[in-house]
């Protein structure tokens, strides 16, 4: 059976059904209920077997282009092979055509050849990369040093209107088909939500950004929110500069490790991210392919 996920109840379940799959990057109900509110349109589903809940997915218009829906079916192991996963592909692509979506996104772990070739059977093929970066904290981070004349400072209410623009200009620079101007706008609102974000100053001016988002199902873990300079002021050192006023924070602030994830093609972040101390994890696969 594939049920709409309706109640909180449900929502338990379907979280618990995703952590038993994605152990490396564990979610809360808190989590999911904030993507729900922040996108009506997402679609939460329960794959139920013999009246076992084994399998759950997502679906809702994709950040990356008009057309694009995004999915993120999910079986446990034991659970595979009887139809679960294909029986979720297709309800996704059902409310896919209900948003007006031509193809579907799909994001599978790339230690799982399982997944892999579950893809490959129904045409989907792989369309990008994400890296997972770790930084692991010290008790005695070294202080950023900005550029001459930038002064890092925390981010303010009065700093959001110059972020937003500055977020749309990095958006157009991302190495993608196309970014929706929605999901700029969520970037922002996430930037605002932050745990913890600074903002680099050139003469008073909004040069450059970097938030920290609290994971609550991995306590002591912080993840990078999006990470934006502007492109007047790149290759200056601003963007190791945040990223390490962040690191200095997290650190004194009793947190264990950052985690950030980049795509394959962003050489000038992954570069950045090295300098600070990042260190390689999991390889997420984007796979597109046709709604079945």
């Amino acid at each position: 059976m594939i049920r709409k996920v309706v109640t909180h109840a449900d929502l338990e379940v379907w979280t618990r059904v995703r952590n038993a799959v994605e152990t490396y990057e564990l979610s809360t109900v808190e989590d999911m209920r904030r993507e729900l509110e922040r996108d009506p349109d997402r679609l939460f589903l329960l794959a139920e077997l013999d009246g076992e809940a084994v399998g759950c997915a997502f679906v809702s218009r994709s950040e990356s282009g008009s057309g694009v829906a995004f999915a993120l079916p999910r079986v446990r192991p034991a659970a595979r092979r009887r139809g679960v996963g294909t029986a979720l592909l297709r309800a996704c692509s059902a409310h896919a055509r209900e948003l007006g979506c031509r193809e579907l996104r799909c994001r599978a772990d790339g230690d799982d050849a399982g997944s892999l070739a579950f893809g490959a059977r129904f045409g989907f093929v792989e369309v990008d990369r994400q890296v997972e970066l770790v930084r692991a904290l010290m008790s005695d981070e070294r202080s950023p040093e900005p550029p001459p004349g930038v002064e890092i400072v925390q981010l303010g209410p009065q700093h959001l209107e110059t972020a937003r623009i500055l977020a749309a200009e990095a958006a157009s620079d991302m190495p993608l088909d196309e970014v929706r101007p929605d999901a700029v706008e969520a970037w922002v609102e996430e930037l605002a939500r932050c745990k913890h974000a600074v903002v680099a100053l050139d003469e008073g001016e909004v040069a450059g950004f970097a938030g920290l988002v609290a994971l609550g199902a991995r306590p002591g873990v912080l993840e990078n929110a999006f990470t934006a300079v502007r492109r007047t002021h790149r290759r200056r050192g601003i963007a190791t500069g945040l990223k390490q006023a962040l690191i200095v924070w997290a650190a004194a602030n009793g947190y264990r490790e950052i985690v950030t994830w980049t795509q394959q093609g962003n050489a000038a972040m992954q570069a950045v991210n090295d300098k600070v101390g990042y260190r390689p994890g999991h390889v997420s696969i984007t796979l597109c392919g046709p709604l079945l």
